[in-house]
């Protein structure tokens, strides 16, 4: 199933899923609505957090909405048109969004490079962000496959990692460019410090649960800027427990937090984009992220 957050009056969003004809049923509203017991979701995070349970609680709704007249619900505000609903990241404040430098063996380090964004930095889909920088200075865009926890992690093998991870999204990663070679301290600070501007993680739009994939299957996604893709590239999942796992021994997780992992898409993340650029990343025809840039 695909989970979103509903932009709303609540800071923290409303939780929703995606139905099977593309709406959105609004899973706080809906338990009322479609006469089932009353279990009403916090957020798109206590769902991931109550494992299958959770899941097959949100399936029972979408089923008593399926089985429902469509016009009775959106009348009542509970089935909510796709193209005419704001979405919030579907995590709306990760505790802790870990991102990937590279978790490639050939890159020859011991462990996996990864850095800490910051949970400010992160917004929605269709949203334009603002670069607090001129265009001729270069941006780098760098896309990445988030799995998303959904229970605690900590000094874990590769099983107890596959098993805490609830569902995957896509997001963006925001900066200056590289400035390539060795850094020192000063440099590597100034670069690690232009990834944390409000906007610099773009996330979502949904979160698609593990159960939607079969275990051996990998992931393809697309990168596209202005409507021409640039690539497209089948991210395998064997790697990503181990890799999770390496990374339990230094961090702990809790459920709701995004780890990003590199795709190597073969393709310089690192353009000379321009005010009004729309880049888009896409999961397999099931989810797109777009962003647009505004410098």
């Amino acid at each position: 199933m695909q989970l979103i957050t509903l932009e709303c009056r609540e800071l923290a969003g409303r939780p929703g899923a995606i139905t099977r004809g593309g709406e959105i049923l609004d899973l706080a509203a809906a338990p009322t609505t479609l006469d089932q017991a009353q279990w009403i979701p916090h957020s798109v995070v206590s769902i991931l957090a109550a494992g299958e349970e959770g899941r097959e609680r949100v399936q029972r709704l979408l089923d008593g909405a399926a089985a429902a007249d469509p016009q009775q619900l959106r009348d009542a505000g509970v089935l909510l048109p796709m193209d005419q609903t704001r979405l919030m990241a579907p995590v709306r404040r990760p505790g802790l969004v870990l991102l990937l430098e590279s978790d490639r063996a050939d890159v020859g380090e011991p462990d996996p490079v990864a850095y800490i964004k910051s949970p400010n930095t992160v917004v929605g889909p269709a949203t334009t962000v603002n670069v607090p920088w001129r265009a001729a200075d270069g941006l780098s865009a760098r896309p990445l496959l988030g799995a998303v926890l959904g229970r605690p992690l900590h000094l874990a093998d590769a099983e107890e990692a596959a098993s805490a991870i609830a569902a995957f999204t896509l997001l963006l990663d925001l900066s200056r460019p590289h400035p390539g070679g060795m850094m020192d301290v000063a440099g590597w600070r100034s670069y690690m410090d232009s990834k944390q501007f409000p906007g610099a993680c773009p996330v979502g739009p949904a979160l698609v649960t593990v159960d939607e994939f079969t275990a051996d299957a990998g992931l393809t996604m697309a990168l596209t800027v202005n409507g021409i893709e640039l690539t497209r590239i089948t991210r395998g999942r064997d790697d990503l427990p181990a890799t999770l796992a390496r990374l339990s021994k230094r961090f702990g997780f809790r459920p709701g937090d995004v780890i990003g992992f590199d795709l190597p898409l073969g393709v310089d993340d690192q353009r000379s984009f321009q005010g009004g650029d729309l880049i888009a990343l896409e999961l397999e025809g099931t989810m797109r992220l777009e962003t647009t840039l505004q410098f």
